[in-house]
């Protein structure tokens, strides 16, 4: 029985498909990159999520109504605006660091604390450090103002479920400028170096609540 002998690949074929690869390699490598740095800065970002709700969650205890004890450490003090600072550093450290003066020119990371009364379903008051009237919220690094006017934050809460009327509000905002790890050209030329991640969390604060007229 004849049998055939396979034929292999032409050297015409085989420079073929290293000409495709070579062609195609760079696009390979781009969309690697970025899919990494996306990957970078999504991790990131959860750590700014996180942080956001552990310390809305810690400020839903606390009176921001009180004014400023003048104890500056995070063990003794009992400062609203003092504490909720030291509970969101803990939650960002060891990878993140609210710090607008590194690296230098500076980054413009922030931490913005917005407390509210809400009589019946309408928010009435909007409060800053020591209980006064504050529309952009208070700041820690003076970087940045609230991202929500008073009346979006309305609209959001008319659309959370169970929301009571009457109530008091603590929203929690942090600003983070997140630097590329791999600041790769190809990259930074479509998107901007760094990049300004933001993220927010409501929750209820009785100490907000509008007094009841006897």
């Amino acid at each position: 029985m004849h049998i055939k002998p396979r034929h292999s690949r032409s050297p015409k074929s085989r420079g073929q498909s290293l000409v495709e690869f070579v062609v195609i390699l760079p696009i390979l490598l781009i969309m690697i990159s970025g899919v990494i740095e996306l990957g970078f800065m999504l991790n990131y970002y959860l750590d700014v999520i996180d942080a956001a709700r552990d310390g809305a969650r810690f400020a839903a205890n606390l009176d921001p109504l009180d004014t400023d004890d003048g104890i500056f450490d995070c063990v003794n003090s009992g400062y609203f605006y003092r504490l909720v600072p030291c509970v969101v550093h803990q939650a960002l450290a060891p990878q993140i660091e609210l710090d607008p003066t590194d690296p230098p020119p500076g980054d413009t990371d922030d931490l913005v604390i917005s407390v509210f009364t809400v009589s019946g379903t309408t928010i009435t008051q909007r409060l800053g450090a020591n209980g006064l009237p504050d529309a952009d919220g208070w700041s820690l690094n003076n970087q940045h103002a609230s991202d929500f006017t008073t009346a979006e934050v309305q609209a959001m809460l008319s659309t959370l479920p169970g929301t009571t009327p009457s109530t008091g509000v603590v929203m929690v905002e942090i600003f983070y400028d997140y630097h590329m790890i791999l600041a790769l050209p190809w990259i930074t030329a479509f998107v901007p170096n760094p990049v300004t991640l933001h993220a927010y969390t409501l929750m209820p604060n009785t100490f907000a609540e509008p007094t009841p007229i006897p």
